[in-house]
């Protein structure tokens, strides 16, 4: 994409993300490879002044997406969010890894190893929401451009190793309620196993500048999509991997 185009793409972003969705992107700034998506990712960062909190990542035909969540997104648990902040209200629970140590860039990919010992794992709730009035008829790469429909992101305390190591992470036990009422079921993690996925984020946005302490990567839904309306309170309870809550006031 020339900058023009990606500018194209980035003001219809920033319009939509401050006033009503849109149906998709201006035909002369629709972005054709992940690689354009990824500019147009970073180009609305920049125009709205925020930073990155998290990102999120999971796997695409053409192997491992990333897209960043904003830092104003990102809350621990149990956390308050104003319904009036979001055009819909998708829940996915999700395992993240939180960074307590950067992984600053670099030439060399970093290890399985080298990840672990830089972070601790976390239930997480990810918020999903769009620019788009109807994302899931989108191209998929549209999508990408617009941080893959995400709206924020809760994440419950830290887990210790001893407690998860061992631990099936692709099928935990995960029980989702809605102001105390069965909510969600946990139908497992299809894009593989959160570790693998996060190093794959990992080596990704080392090329996009490195992994920053405090970073949360998040590493997919266990529960699929589940949209759920203001006023309710989600909590979705790990067992051992730990509980994490999220309320939509009105």
């Amino acid at each position: 994409m020339t900058p023009d185009q990606i500018e194209r793409a980035t003001s219809a972003l920033v319009a939509a993300r401050k006033g009503a969705a849109i149906a998709t992107l201006p035909a002369d700034a629709i972005p054709q490879s992940d690689a354009d998506a990824y500019q147009i990712q970073d180009a609305v960062i920049a125009r709205l002044g925020e930073r990155v909190g998290a990102w999120k990542t999971g796997v695409l035909p053409t192997g491992v997406f990333v897209a960043p969540i904003f830092a104003s997104a990102v809350h621990t648990s149990p956390a308050t969010l104003p319904a009036r902040g979001f055009k819909i209200i998708g829940i996915e629970c999700e395992i993240g890894f939180r960074f307590h140590r950067a992984l600053p860039s670099r030439p060399l990919p970093y290890t399985r190893d080298e990840m672990l010992a830089a972070a601790t794992l976390h239930p997480t709730i990810e918020v999903v929401d769009s620019r788009f009035q109807d994302f899931p008829s989108l191209d998929r790469v549209i999508v990408l451009a617009d941080n893959v429909s995400n709206g924020g992101l809760v994440y419950g305390p830290a887990v210790a190793a001893k407690d998860w190591e061992g631990t099936d992470l692709a099928h935990p036990r995960i029980e989702v309620t809605a102001d105390g009422k069965h909510f969600a079921d946990c139908t497992g993690l299809r894009a593989g196993n959160p570790i693998d996925l996060c190093l794959g984020a990992v080596n990704h946005v080392n090329a996009r500048g490195g992994i920053a302490a405090g970073i949360v990567i998040t590493t997919g839904t266990h529960t699929g999509m589940v949209f759920t309306e203001p006023g309710v309170t989600i909590a979705a309870d790990f067992g051992k991997l730990g509980r994490v809550e999220v309320s939509f006031p009105t």
